[in-house]
């Protein structure tokens, strides 16, 4: 019988170029398992306790660690070590004392930015989809698989912060000029810059965006635009 489905297994030296880990080595890697963040854009927690965070040795440990009940994910409790992290979520680990945001390095790969305990209760959250529903009101779709309903304010790449567990809004960042973004990918990943201007394009042409650093201008996709605001700092 013919066999169904993706692989359950990850080689290393196959993995995506965003998994900030040694290529040779070890044969294997730990896969994400289906969850908030899509594979292509995900990184198993496991991984990032073991080659990013170096709070464990092996896998081995990292189970012990996350049975116990030592890790959050976005104010969560997390026991499962194939759980897919992505871009701005939040990895707190209380015995240590220690929060961590995910962001991206300058070659496109995640990086495990640690930020005090303040900064860890709310997470930056991306709106990739909105559309109308009853009373006039409108379910907004953001880059983590969350869902929540809004008004007019919210709008296609803007950035909204919500305190975590709670998905509280505490604010909406417009995707607009003068405003600080972190590049996902392309030439500048990893970079912070400011809008100059949004280039709207017709059919199927991409829209893009004029941005500007401390060393250059410089015209990027819109979707690789991230909507940082006062957090700029933190990326840098």
């Amino acid at each position: 019988m013919a066999k169904k489905g993706g692989s359950s297994h990850l080689k290393r030296i196959a993995s995506p170029k965003y998994i900030p880990v040694a290529r040779k080595g070890k044969k294997w890697l730990t896969k994400p398992s289906a969850g908030p963040h899509g594979l292509e854009r995900s990184i198993a927690l496991g991984v990032v306790l073991r080659d990013e965070l170096h709070v464990a040795d092996s896998l081995r440990e990292v189970k012990k660690i996350l049975t116990d009940g030592s890790v959050l994910v976005d104010g969560r409790f997390v026991r499962e070590k194939k759980f897919p992290i992505g871009l701005m979520d939040i990895v707190s680990i209380p015995k240590l004392k220690k929060s961590y945001w995910v962001g991206v390095d300058t070659k496109g790969r995640f990086r495990m930015i640690e930020v005090d305990a303040e900064k860890a209760k709310s997470k930056l959250c991306r709106v990739e989809g909105k559309r109308s529903i009853r009373g006039g009101k409108f379910q907004i779709s953001l880059h983590d698989g969350r869902t929540m309903v809004g008004g007019k304010e919210f709008t296609i790449g803007d950035t909204v912060r919500i305190t975590v567990p709670e998905q509280k809004v505490l604010s909406v960042i417009k995707l607009e000029a003068n405003t600080n973004c972190l590049i996902t990918s392309g030439r500048h990943a990893g970079e912070v810059a400011i809008i100059d201007e949004l280039y709207h394009k017709k059919g199927a042409r991409r829209a893009e965006a004029k941005l500007h650093s401390d060393s250059e201008s410089f015209i990027t996709v819109r979707d690789y635009l991230f909507v940082v605001g006062d957090d700029a700092q933190v990326f840098k």
